[in-house]
């Protein structure tokens, strides 16, 4: 008959389990890698929003099939700066006269827009986003009234965040 106590452990005996522990564990995390990778690829958008007064911001997203319509709507007393994929296309300004809507020269694949107080402006998007990340490196807070519509569906998603100098991944 087998029993515990018989078995001789000792040192090496401890280094062994540990190390089989640590294989199984690997294969373990190795086999979720895949599922990881495909949750990494896709479409991911990163925009910014630079302001130096508490800022009420909507953020309106539509999506049908691979292609986006975004629109930002500004509820702020102070001129705003938005980052943008510079492959975005402005469509149209909302509250303000197009001219004083205006925008920096593309750098590092980003377009920075400077949206007047209470502005709002929308783009046409190529290639809708499968995820999109926001930037808020100002101090000051900012409530971000967020809308994602499936224009496909007509399934309509909103929520509310609080921003205040933090990086934020919306979806």
């Amino acid at each position: 008959m087998f029993s515990f106590r018989s078995f001789p452990f000792n040192r090496h005996s401890t280094a062994a389990i540990v190390g089989l522990m640590t294989v199984a564990i690997f294969a373990v995390s190795t086999a979720s890698a895949p599922a990881l990778l495909g949750s990494l690829r896709g479409e991911v958008v990163d925009i910014g929003i630079e302001h130096e007064l508490p800022l009420s911001l909507s953020l309106e997203v539509g999506i049908l099939d691979d292609k986006a319509s975004v629109e930002f709507i500004s509820e702020s007393a102070e001129t705003i700066l938005i980052s943008v994929p510079s492959t975005w296309v402005r469509r149209e300004v909302k509250n303000a006269p197009i001219h004083t809507v205006t925008s920096e020269v593309p750098s590092l694949g980003f377009t920075r827009w400077k949206l007047p107080a209470r502005a709002g402006i929308s783009f046409r998007v190529p290639t809708a986003p499968d995820s999109m990340v926001l930037h808020n490196p100002s101090e000051v807070q900012m409530k971000l009234d967020l809308v994602q519509v499936n224009l496909r569906t007509e399934e309509v998603e909103r929520d509310i965040l609080l921003i205040q100098g933090d990086t934020v991944k919306l979806w």
